[in-house]
């Protein structure tokens, strides 16, 4: 006997998986805000640093959230500021 799929589940399922990665962009931006916010705590009240593993870090450039592996720490910038030189990209306004 054929499995019938009824058409709510069919309009629901994507909508489901679409609000799923909303709410994780979401929660990782409120993460990266409370860990910014832990580190200015603690270097305020000279703590030392919490322990666990680093899973982003912010340019100081280009103010984007990149993995460690894709972080220069002797250069302090991520590797799309190194091959750009930290320019903008060209957003085709005309400059005059």
């Amino acid at each position: 006997m054929p499995t019938v799929v009824p058409p709510a589940l069919i309009i629901a399922a994507p909508l489901l998986v679409a609000a799923l990665i909303l709410i994780r962009t979401r929660l990782a931006g409120l993460r990266h805000a409370y860990r910014e916010t832990e580190a200015v705590l603690r270097s305020v009240l000279r703590l030392p640093p919490a322990c666990g593993r680093v899973r982003a870090i912010r340019c100081p450039y280009c103010f984007r959230w990149v993995k460690p592996r894709r972080f220069d720490l002797r250069r302090m910038s991520c590797r799309s500021c190194i091959s750009t030189l930290a320019r903008p990209g060209r957003g085709g306004d005309l400059c005059l």
